[in-house]
């Protein structure tokens, strides 16, 4: 995968976090232990995903110090 997807799949999985913080701050929202499981799962994925940039990043300086 290309870094430039990667950083779109990133920002898909920000915009439905907020959406999911955002439910969970409304009082009425009747399923706080299912979406607390999906943002945690969603915050994984996207904490692996912005490591994969990161490791791209540190290989890309790596060689242009060379």
């Amino acid at each position: 995968m290309d870094t430039t997807t990667v950083l779109e799949i990133i920002k898909m999985l920000d915009n439905r976090l907020l959406r999911i913080r955002f439910n969970l701050s409304l009082s009425w929202c009747e399923n706080k232990s299912e979406e607390l499981a999906v943002q945690a799962s969603l915050t994984e994925l996207k904490d692996h995903l912005q490591s994969f940039i990161e490791a791209q990043v540190n290989a890309l300086e790596n060689r242009t110090e060379q």
